[in-house]
C-alpha cells in the first residue's frame, strides 16, 4: 500500500483500539505515533517515507534482507510485542505498536503480501487490492468509514455536503 495509505489505516485502528481500551479515540499525539508506526515497517526501503528519513538504517538493512522481510514478519510482531511489554502501554508505545501491526496487515491485502515465516520466503496475502489502485482507495476509505463507526467518532458537527 501507498504512505498515505498506511497512515490512514494506522491511525483509524488506532482510533478503534483506544475506544476499545476506554481511551480518547481522537487525541493528537496518540493518532501521530499510529501514523509513524504505520510508516516503520517500511524502514527496509530506502526510497520510503522512513527509509528517506533514516537512510543510515535504511539502506543497510536493504542491502542485508530487501524490502519486505525480517521488518513484516512475525519477528517484528514479537518485536512489538516485547516493545509493549517493556514500555508498558502507555504513553505512545502502544500507538506506535498499533500502527506498526496495521502496516502488516494492510499489506497482507496486497498481492505481494507479507513474509510472516522470514527468512521462508512464503507470503501470505489476501490479493484484495493492488497497491496505489482505485481498489486501494475504495478499501480504505471503507476502513476508516468502518473504523470511525467502531470508534464512536462524531461527525454530525461537520458541514454536510450540498447535493
Amino acid at each position: 500500500m501507498m504512505a498515505g495509505s498506511h497512515i490512514a489505516v494506522g491511525a483509524a485502528l488506532w482510533a478503534v483500539t483506544a475506544r476499545v481500551s476506554g481511551m480518547e479515540t481522537i487525541e493528537p499525539q496518540a493518532l501521530a505515533a499510529a501514523a509513524l508506526g504505520a510508516l516503520l515497517p517500511d524502514i527496509d526501503h530506502p526510497q520510503s517515507w522512513a527509509g528517506r528519513k533514516m537512510r543510515l538504517v535504511s539502506v543497510p538493512l536493504a542491502l542485508v534482507v530487501g524490502h519486505r522481510g525480517i521488518t513484516h514478519s512475525a519477528l517484528a510482531i514479537l518485536g512489538c510485542a516485547v516493545s509493549l511489554m517493556v514500555l508498558g502501554t502507555g504513553w505512545l508505545a502502544a500507538p506506535v505498536v498499533v500502527g506498526y501491526l496495521s502496516h502488516l496487515l494492510a499489506d497482507s491485502l496486497t498481492p505481494s503480501g507479507v513474509p510472516l515465516l522470514w527468512p521462508n520466503k512464503r507470503r501470505f496475502t489476501l490479493n484484495l487490492c493492488r497497491t496505489g489502485s482505485v481498489t486501494e482507495i475504495a478499501l480504505v476509505a471503507a476502513i476508516i468509514a468502518a473504523a470511525g463507526w467502531a470508534a464512536g467518532i462524531d461527525l454530525s458537527h461537520l458541514p454536510r455536503p450540498k447535493l
